[in-house]
């Protein structure tokens, strides 16, 4: 018998645990109802050449409870402003992403320059 051993690098569990996370658009009301959940704003910080990410900035913003379909509703209107929002039902946070450029590059996007 085999036992393989698998050691995993921060940058891989961090990739792993996204897929944990689920879009709001493929979230139901049923799985939201009656459950608190803390609202993280992450703002992404991309580079002005490809726009890929340098890094993130994260920020707990407040914590709400959805208790009926009118909270939905209005949680869905409101999530609308940000570029994406995800679901963590793990661990009962909800991220709200944003783009920003802060007129950085990386140091390969200035040798296309």
């Amino acid at each position: 018998m085999k036992i393989h051993t698998i050691i995993f690098s921060n940058r891989e569990i961090i990739r792993a645990a996204k897929f944990l996370r689920r879009s709001l658009s493929e979230v139901k009301f049923e799985e939201l109802k009656d459950k608190s959940f803390e609202l993280i704003r992450v703002v992404e910080l991309l580079c002005e050449v490809c726009q890929k990410p340098l890094g993130a900035k994260e920020k707990f913003s407040r914590e709400i409870q959805i208790s009926s379909k009118e909270d939905y509703q209005n949680f869905l209107r409101r999530a609308t402003v940000h570029d994406r929002v995800e679901v963590d039902f793990e661990s009962g946070k909800i991220y709200l992403y944003d783009h920003d450029f802060p007129g950085d590059i990386h140091p390969e996007c200035i040798e296309k320059l």
